[in-house]
This record gives C-alpha cells, sequence and structure tokens, in this order.
C-alpha cells in the first residue's frame, strides 16, 4: 500500500473515532438534558463523519487500487496536495464554526470558516487532477478481453 493511501486510511479511522465520539456525546447530552445540542454540532459531526472519515478513505483506496499509468502510480504530489487542503479545511471547519455559532461572531472566525470551505473543494479539484490519468488508463472491458486472451495465447506457446 502507497504511503499516501496508508496516511489517507490512518485520517480516517481517527475522523471515524472522532466522529462517532461526538455523536455518541450528542445523544448522551440528549439523554441527560432532554434536548440534542444545537448548531454547530450536527453539521460538525456529519463533515466529519463524511468528508473525513469516508472522503479519506475513499481518497486512500482510491489511491492504491485505480490502475497504473505504465506501472507507476502518478500523480503522487496532487495527491498529497488533496491530502492535506481536505484535512486542514477540515480541521479549520472545526476550531472555526463553533466560533461564528455566538450572538456576535467576529469577523475573522466568519472569513476563516469561508476559507475552511473553499479548502476542501481545492482538495478536492487536486485529486480529480492527479486521479484523472489513471482512470483513462483503466481498460474497456473489449480490451481486457483481447490483453487475456493474447497472454493466454503466449503461455500455451510456451508450454508447447
Amino acid at each position: 500500500m502507497p504511503t499516501l493511501s496508508r496516511w489517507c486510511v490512518r485520517a480516517a479511522l481517527v475522523y471515524l473515532v472522532g466522529g462517532m465520539a461526538m455523536g455518541s456525546w450528542m445523544l448522551v447530552h440528549d439523554a441527560v438534558r432532554g434536548f440534542t445540542p444545537g448548531p454547530p454540532w450536527p453539521s460538525l459531526h456529519a463533515h466529519v463523519l463524511l468528508m473525513g472519515f469516508l472522503l479519506m478513505l475513499v481518497i486512500g483506496v482510491a489511491y492504491w487500487m485505480f490502475p497504473r499509468v505504465q506501472g507507476r502510480r502518478p500523480g503522487r504530489e496532487g495527491g498529497w496536495i488533496a491530502f492535506g487542503l481536505i484535512n486542514a479545511g477540515l480541521l479549520l471547519r472545526l476550531l472555526a464554526e463553533p466560533q461564528t455559532t455566538g450572538a456576535d461572531p467576529a469577523t475573522a472566525w466568519r472569513v476563516l470558516l469561508g476559507v475552511a470551505a473553499v479548502l476542501p473543494a481545492l482538495g478536492a479539484l487536486a485529486f480529480a487532477v492527479t486521479i484523472i490519468p489513471r482512470v483513462r488508463a483503466a481498460l474497456s472491458p473489449e480490451e481486457a478481453r483481447r490483453l487475456r486472451a493474447a497472454h493466454a495465447a503466449r503461455q500455451a506457446g510456451e508450454e508447447s
């Protein structure tokens, strides 16, 4: 498994544990106080599980499993950029969003929340640019059948 994939999966597992802990805290809060915590917790909970856990896991597995191009996994730098941008955006959101839910949130926190929204989008773009050559490298079913048939014919010729 490539290093980038390992880091993505590790981050995904951290977000999974954190997101489940946040959800558990929200349910305990509801049981003890009779109401669920309001904003920003439901939104943050969803972001941690969807963008943190699910997106990091998908990116890690995709980078690992998508077809190689001429025996290589191109786009390592773009993958690391995507990893950094998505994680920076999510962590910045976790920091900034609770600060913007008060009666009069400071402008700086609102600006940071806006930045936190843009960073994962840029990370998604970096990942798309990185993975496109590997999507193009994937064979159609017909091409795969032809290659398997040619390989089988070569092996049969070597055995005789």
